[in-house]
């Protein structure tokens, strides 16, 4: 992820590492769910979300990982959220 942000010159505003600073889902709603867009990425599939009270239950399935902690990278770029990797999405990232 370093590379990437290196390569298109992304600055970041906050970073945490997921394996040091664990994030459970009552924290990771409370950061996610005022958000626009949710936009998952597990392999070749892409999902996205609009965070809401009906919502909620498949974001946090889709963004938290086997252990029960925010999956990264994870990027927030103003009003959205990107979480996991795909080649595709980062190719051409919306967040840059």
């Amino acid at each position: 992820m370093q590379e990437f942000l290196d390569t298109h010159n992304v600055q970041t505003e906050n970073r945490t590492d997921a394996r040091k600073e664990r994030m459970d889902a009552e924290a990771v709603w409370a950061l996610m769910g005022r958000a626009k867009q949710v936009v998952v990425a597990k392999g070749k599939r892409v999902e996205t979300f609009v965070p809401s009270e009906d919502t909620q239950e498949p974001i946090l399935k889709a963004v938290l990982g086997r252990s029960g902690s925010l999956r990264a990278p994870t990027v927030q770029s103003g009003d959205a959220f990107f979480v996991g990797y795909n080649a595709a999405l980062y190719e051409n990232p919306p967040f840059v």
